[in-house]
């Protein structure tokens, strides 16, 4: 839970508002949220809540578009040393270093994991914010792969969508994935191994 803030310090305030959203939608999930809690778990009041976001989705958004440009910014990163590089060695390190920031942020995976697995206006938002956008940077990637026969049993945009499916279940899930798996997720070499094995069978081996 974030410390309470200082009344009037509005970096603060947002910042402690946004990490207790974080908490509470993670836990209780959209439906089962309330900026009440929210505002409680923040250490506000929730008069003072609604100042910064006047609505539960104004919130909800917010806290989920947190993930999506951690995701779009470490893939763009990624990109700026691979000129030249073949897809089949580029996209497994992309893709690695995006599972990475799944399992560094596992209660914003889970929140994501939620409102992917229930169709409706939420559900499509967030493949608009965080879906799309990512499948647009690696696109090209996987269809190079694809052309090449190197992409194993599936479409790219399919190949995509079941890897995105598996690691938002199993980063969202982390502490109950890594101990069937177990390996320690806080373990960056075991992390690494981990990933691996979930990567390992999207390339066709030749």
């Amino acid at each position: 839970m974030p410390a309470k803030p200082a009344r009037y310090a509005p970096a603060a305030n947002r910042e402690a508002i946004l990490e207790a959203a974080l908490h509470v939608f993670a836990e209780a999930g959209y439906e089962g949220a309330s900026t009440r809690r929210i505002a409680a778990a923040a250490g506000i009041e929730p008069g003072h809540l609604a100042y910064y976001f006047p609505s539960k989705r104004m919130l909800w958004q917010a806290v989920v578009e947190a993930f999506a440009q951690q995701g779009e910014q470490v893939l763009r990163a990624g990109l700026q040393s691979v000129a030249g590089e073949p897809a089949c060695d580029v996209l497994p390190r992309l893709l690695a270093s995006l599972l990475k920031t799944f399992a560094a942020n596992p209660q914003l995976t889970r929140l994501m994991l939620q409102e992917f697995s229930v169709s409706g206006e939420r559900h499509d938002w967030v493949a608009q914010s965080f879906g799309i956008p990512v499948w647009e940077i690696l696109r090209p990637f996987f269809a190079a792969l694809e052309s090449e026969g190197l992409l194993s049993g599936a479409s790219a945009a399919a190949a995509y969508m079941n890897l995105l499916g598996g690691a938002l279940l199993a980063f969202g899930t982390r502490d109950y994935f890594a101990g069937i798996a177990g390996y320690d997720p806080t373990c960056e070499p075991e992390l690494s191994r981990y990933i691996d094995l979930l990567l390992r069978p999207l390339l066709q081996k030749g």
